[in-house]
């Protein structure tokens, strides 16, 4: 990620917490704003839960659906309140039937598989080469002859069809979990003799169906080819089924409820009067419906709530402005007493017990005796008030017996002032650039005890100069 862009998303939390500041200084609490962005944070982490959990309880709030058998579905009724949102397996017919006035919708004939003689109406979007959705156990048969006779038989597959031109599926059982089943497309390195559980659609049974016994499809032992094909994809495998076009298995769910649209045209045609079977005639299984959520409920606000509060955890995580480090100077005093090298100071300055916070604050890096030093100190508040400013001076120049100058960092306004430690383990120095989003400039990171801050500097020339003289102080001690 560009400095640039680190330095955009950290912006967001800085704005934020630079606008609560504000507002949090007219009340005298600007002390507080360190943790405005990690109480947002938390708030919307805690937003964020209770939409989940409301949107979960009323997800879960809907029926459940009933397993239940074909002729139970048939005799619904719907007058003592019972479910009318069913699961259960049934025999679908080869044909369908879609009517003028509710183009886009197919009808199918579904058989109760213990009573073939009573069935339902299933009112489904998906036409003949989707509708039949299986999930089967089968085994892999490697007979190319038996794969070409069975494609001789269908004639011209759709358009964009692949099929495999070597090996056939032989059903040994319907069913199985749907979530372990392969997909035809992914038989390619099941071996030969294996017997996995598999899903797909029988692609149109009244078109693509062939009598797969040389003697004839009216013994018990008949058996049917079949196109399997991928849910979606036209990549599909030959399947050798004992179930007949007619009476294909397919589980079922969906709302078994009166329709709301005319099921006239439907019971008036001659599909409907050509079907042998005892079918409700004012209902119809929509299959794939659910009862709906009568209370509004999404994830959104959720997936709101989640979002903002990982941008701004984020936006916290990488500060503004966001500092890259260079390559370190050598360390090297070039400073003489009196010489100082201006510079912006954008951070934390540690004052008594208290610690200034302080955004592009102009100040200076100065070499000072000790003398100067005692007055520059007297002049910011930070000797003895209970002293003469002579007596200050004179105890704080006594107990620097031995040393002649210090480094100090001090802020123009007389608000902070840090002498520079000459212990290597208390000063933490780094010299780089300091990113914005409007631009970057030079800069030197200081680091010493509650100090935290970045020295912005007008050039490189004076960057590196500071750099190597805190550096340089350091080591001296």
């Amino acid at each position: 990620m560009s400095q640039r862009l680190k330095a955009l998303f950290g912006s967001i939390a800085h704005g934020i917490r630079a606008s609560a500041g504000s507002i949090l200084s007219l009340v005298g609490l600007r002390r507080l704003d360190p943790f405005v962005v990690p109480a947002l944070i938390v708030a919307l982490l805690a937003a964020g839960a209770v939409s989940a959990r409301d949107t979960a309880a009323i997800l879960a709030s809907r029926p459940e659906v009933t397993q239940a058998t074909l002729r139970e579905v048939a005799d619904f009724s719907g007058e003592r309140g019972e479910s009318i949102w069913f699961q259960f397996e049934g025999l679908v017919d080869s044909t369908s039937f879609e009517t003028d006035a509710d183009f886009g919708t197919f009808f199918y004939l579904a058989r109760d598989p213990e009573s073939p003689d009573s069935g339902i109406i299933v009112r489904s979007g998906q036409n003949d080469a989707f509708f039949r959705q299986r999930v089967l156990g089968a085994t892999i048969v490697e007979d190319a002859d038996a794969v070409e006779a069975a494609l001789d038989a269908f004639g011209s597959l759709p358009s964009g069809f692949e099929i495999d031109r070597a090996r056939y599926l032989d059903e040994v059982e319907s069913g199985g979990d749907p979530e372990a089943a392969l997909v035809p497309s992914g038989l390619a390195e099941e071996p030969t003799g294996s017997t996995p559980v598999v899903t797909g659609r029988i692609v149109s049974p009244a078109t693509y169906a062939a009598c797969a016994v040389s003697t004839g499809c009216d013994g018990a032992d008949a058996a049917w080819f079949y196109l399997l094909a991928d849910a979606q994809a036209a990549e599909g495998i030959i399947l050798r089924s004992p179930h007949p076009p007619t009476a294909i298995p397919v589980a079922l769910q969906g709302l078994f409820l009166r329709a709301s649209f005319d099921l006239g045209p439907v019971v008036e045609s001659a599909w409907f009067a050509s079907l042998d079977a005892d079918i409700p005639q004012g209902r119809a299984l929509t299959a794939g419906s659910r009862p709906p959520i009568t209370v509004e409920a999404s994830w959104v606000p959720t997936i709101l709530y989640a979002v903002l509060a990982l941008l701004l955890l984020i936006s916290h995580l990488i500060g503004y402005p966001v500092f890259r480090a260079e390559r370190q100077p050598t360390p090297q005093r070039t400073m003489v007493p009196g010489a100082r090298i201006d510079a912006d100071i954008t951070g934390r300055i540690a004052r008594d017990n208290a610690v200034l916070r302080l955004e592009r604050s102009p100040g200076a890096i100065e070499r000072l005796t000790i003398g100067a030093l005692a007055l520059l100190l007297w002049r910011y508040g930070l000797l003895p008030g209970d002293q003469s400013r002579r007596e200050a001076e004179e105890a704080f120049v006594a107990q620097a017996a031995g040393e002649e100058d210090r480094l100090v960092i001090h802020e123009r306004d007389q608000s902070a002032l840090v002498i520079v430690d000459r212990d290597p383990g208390a000063v933490e120095v780094r010299s780089g650039r300091l990113h914005r989003v409007a631009g970057s400039v030079p800069a030197v990171k200081f680091r010493q005890g509650r100090s935290d801050a970045y020295l912005a500097t007008r050039t490189v020339e004076d960057r590196d100069l500071l750099a190597a003289e805190i550096a340089a102080e350091v080591r001296e001690g």
